[in-house]
């Protein structure tokens, strides 16, 4: 029926419109959980394995991701407007199938008559045909019949002839001894005495012939004579009576023989014709059963016909709401158009959380901890972009005093978008809030190679942005950042309270090159960092200084040598001048630092990914940072990292990150440690 065409075409329109969908949604769902890309520090810090490195890498899957979702986005609008046209094609085509629809149960209603009378025939068939079966089944029974009353009349007749045939042989055995040597010598007793009589006679006449009458004359007197004689008459006359006596059995035998073959053949024409009486019927109830199951087929023609019957009229009747459905479904299209379009416009639209829970734990010359709760929170909607982030933050050195637990400052982030087919351009304002304790001891100051967070907090900092990039092609761009940090005043000594801090504005500048696609991916950085002049004041302190400048590059590659694994190595150099006093010599040459790693990702499918990595530090120089009252001196750092990636659905995700690491450094400071980090992403 053509019905079923409404119907693939319905279908084939909604696997569509769920492709459609489907992409919209692996757009949305590539979106989840990715950062417009980690924004520039202003200030230069050690590398973190666990956050900076794994970062990077992040940071060029998420680019791809996004290519890749622009791509399904326009495939969306693609697809959107195909099914525009298909829905006002199929429209056209629901019209002409309600008009086939009439037709069809039109020609269903004179099958299901033709049906109708093919029974109605059949059955009038296998009426005569039955009573054709009865008369031909009483003619052979009446045939059966037969044969069986004949049978006694062919019983009595063999049992005539045997005993016919017995009564001969048993006479055959009471013949005469004269008669069974004649019969053994081929004469009568009678013929071999005139034979020897003559052979005498002969003998005498010395074999002449003209004297053969003479001799049968005489021959024939003496046979007349010696026939009257008593015992050769009565011998004769026994072996005639015995010869006479088989003839007249033998008649007997012959006539019971004749009689026993009349009435064979006779019971062969009834069975014969008892055979093909049976034949007949046989035949007969095929044809019945034929009829019968002809008779069946066509009622079950008739069944299928009105079944056809109602068919059509439900496609008639789904004929009609497919016109309606089609109507509303081309509307819908066009609206899809219009959907599609504006997803393309705000691809990337959204909101979304990041809960980060970390463990650090290290043993050396101190044995100490750290644990932090971090949480991120982030809306993105007409190019504008706003973001706030927090931890809580427990830790203890090991030393006196090495306790360190709280809140940390809030940073709020908003960014401006304006975007170009070749040329981007982001403005963007951080303001970090000082909700973190910012007084501390110098012991709870945790190293930045121990830990991510070496203090709670510092001053009002307000942090203009301004990112520009340009693309080269669709995998590549390059990006310019710039950033200028006014950071504010606050009080930093726990051992002298009237000790404030003055920090000096930053200036960070950094380009980066970046190249992503399905086969490999690279990217490298180059940074720059200008600090201006602090101060401290206090009872204890009283002192001006100005941090050292930093240079840092920074390169990453991943290349994809199966379908599922890919190798990555990444190196990474910096160098960072130690802070020059006003009223005194530079504290140290500062510090030159050398990281370089490689490592496996493996994934499991679409949703789950493995990642096993190795770490190299390695440091030269001395400095000393007043303002976080860190020491930094040479050293090396060694780490394996294992991580885990697991997409829960197109809005949740997690991580799971564990590290361990040996660090060496100048002197006695040689310290083991391991590092854990949980991640927890939604989309909202």
């Amino acid at each position: 029926m053509r019905m079923s065409r409404v119907k693939r075409r319905r279908l084939n329109l909604q696997r569509r419109r769920e492709r459609m969908h489907c992409r919209k949604k692996a757009a949305a769902a590539l979106l989840t959980g990715l950062a417009a890309g980690a924004p520039l520090r202003a200030d230069a810090v050690t590398l973190n394995v666990l956050q900076d490195i794994y970062g990077d890498f992040d940071y060029m899957e998420n680019n791809l991701a996004n290519i890749r979702a622009f791509d399904l986005a326009k495939e969306y609008v693609g697809e959107a407007a195909k099914n525009a046209a298909l829905a006002q094609s199929y429209l056209e085509e629901a019209e002409g199938i309600c008009r086939e629809a009439a037709g069809n149960l039109r020609m269903a209603e004179e099958n299901r008559q033709q049906a109708e009378e093919q029974v109605r025939l059949t059955a009038e068939e296998l009426q005569r045909t039955r009573a054709e079966r009865i008369r031909l089944t009483e003619q052979a029974v009446a045939s059966q019949q037969a044969v069986a009353d004949y049978l006694p009349v062919w019983y009595e007749a063999q049992a005539e002839l045997q005993q016919r045939l017995d009564v001969q042989q048993a006479a055959a055995l009471e013949r005469p001894a004269e008669a069974a040597a004649a019969e053994d010598g081929g004469l009568s007793l009678r013929e071999r005495q005139r034979a020897e009589w003559i052979e005498a006679a002969w003998e005498e006449a010395g074999f002449e012939n003209s004297r053969l009458p003479e001799l049968e004359m005489r021959f024939a007197a003496s046979a007349a004579a010696g026939s009257t004689g008593d015992g050769l008459s009565e011998a004769q006359a026994a072996i005639d009576a015995y010869w006479a006596r088989m003839e007249q059995l033998e008649a007997e035998a012959d006539a019971a023989r004749e009689y026993f073959d009349s009435v064979s053949e006779r019971l062969d024409e009834l069975k014969e014709q008892c055979r093909e009486a049976e034949e007949a019927e046989a035949d007969c109830r095929r044809d019945v059963l034929e009829l019968e199951l002809e008779l069946a087929r066509n009622k079950q023609d008739v069944l299928d016909c009105q079944q056809d019957v109602a068919i059509c009229q439900n496609e008639q009747a789904e004929a009609n709401k497919a016109c309606f459905q089609a109507l509303l479904e081309r509307n819908d299209s066009f609206e899809a158009v219009i959907e599609a379009k504006a997803s393309l416009l705000h691809l990337g639209d959204g909101s979304g959380a990041q809960n980060r829970l970390g463990y650090y734990s290290w043993q050396g010359a101190a044995a100490g901890h750290q644990l932090y709760d971090a949480y991120y929170c982030y809306w993105a909607g007409y190019g504008r972009e706003l973001s706030i982030s927090n931890a809580y933050v427990y830790s203890h050195t090991g030393l006196a005093d090495g306790e360190m637990s709280g809140l940390t400052d809030t940073t709020v982030s908003a960014m401006y978008a304006n975007k170009h087919p070749v040329y981007d351009v982001r403005y963007g304002l951080d303001v970090n809030l000082p909700t973190g304790e910012s007084r501390m001891h110098d012991n709870a100051v945790v190293p930045d190679y121990l830990a991510p967070y070496g203090s709670l907090g510092e001053g009002w900092n307000f942090t203009p942005r301004l990112e520009v990039a340009r693309h080269v092609d669709k995998y590549t761009a390059w990006t310019w950042r710039s950033a200028y940090a006014f950071r504010g005043s606050y009080a930093n000594s726990w051992d002298d309270p009237a000790s404030v801090v003055h920090p000096g504005s930053i200036w960070s500048n950094e380009l980066e090159y970046l190249h992503t696609d399905e086969a490999r991916q690279y990217m490298v950085k180059l940074q720059y960092t200008k600090n201006s002049r602090s101060s401290m004041t206090g009872a204890v302190n009283n002192y001006s200084f100005t941090e050292g400048d930093g240079m840092a590059g920074r390169g990453c590659f991943r290349s994809w040598f199966t379908k599922l694994d890919s190798w990555a190595v990444y190196s990474a150099w910096s160098y960072d001048r130690a802070a020059a006093y006003d009223d005194a010599a530079m504290g140290g040459a500062g510090v030159h630092r050398l990281y370089y790693g490689g490592g496996w990702f493996h994934r499991f499918d679409d949703r789950r990914q493995l990642r096993l990595f190795a770490n190299w530090l390695r440091a030269e120089g001395a400095a000393y940072d007043p303002l976080t009252r860190q020491s930094y001196s040479s050293g090396r750092r060694f780490s394996v990292s294992l991580g885990y990636d697991w997409r829960l659905d197109d809005r949740n995700s997690l991580s799971l990150d564990v590290e361990r690491a040996v660090m060496r450094q100048q002197g006695d400071a040689n310290y083991r440690g391991w590092g854990v980090m949980m991640s927890y992403n939604r989309s909202f």
